[in-house]
């Protein structure tokens, strides 16, 4: 189980289902991408599951072959939901959601409108949870330093469409995530 093999993904999955179906919201998707978002959401870590947990866990920096090891998750979580069956509208999605629409992600390079649009909006929910949220190799960041990370990377890293209504949904009183007052 995905939960024993690294413990902080479940409840990551969670937050990033949640905040990346209201940030869908936001931007206007019909009901059947925001479906598509919530199960992505979900399952977009689960190639991790093909990670040794010692690297997943690391308490240190990793070296730069345990960094290209975690960059196979997207691939292997598209493997493994592509031999479960059923998830072909969730694969491009879990697929996608470490490249930048500067085309410097992985694992293809993809950038700019190449990359779905419900990747590009799991990618910066995927990141402020990340950020936000306690890691065996730091501390939660808090909220106003994750938000600066999102705004600096707008353009480069994220879409900023997305991390513009990343920023309205946080500040809405029913966001599954809040901005500190």
């Amino acid at each position: 189980d995905l939960n024993d093999h690294d413990p902080s993904t479940l409840a990551h999955s969670e937050g990033v289902a949640a905040l990346a179906v209201a940030v869908g919201e936001e931007l206007g998707l019909a009901p059947d991408s925001l479906r598509r978002l919530a199960v992505a959401g979900l399952l977009h870590d689960i190639g991790k599951l093909q990670i040794p947990p010692e690297i997943l866990n690391k308490p240190g920096k990793l070296t730069d072959a345990e960094f290209a090891t975690i960059k196979t998750h997207p691939q292997a979580g598209a493997d493994i939901l592509r031999n479960v069956g059923s998830f072909d509208e969730e694969i491009p999605i879990v697929l996608a959601h470490h490249e930048r629409v500067d085309g410097r992600g992985y694992p293809h390079g993809l950038a700019g409108e190449r990359i779905p649009l419900e990747a590009r909006i799991l990618s910066i929910c995927d990141v402020y949870d990340a950020l936000t949220s306690w890691r065996a190799y730091r501390e939660p960041w808090p909220r106003e330093r994750a938000l600066a990370l999102i705004e600096s990377e707008t353009g480069a890293a994220f879409d900023p469409a997305c991390a513009e209504a990343l920023l309205a949904v946080l500040r809405r009183d029913d966001a599954p995530v809040r901005l500190a007052a």
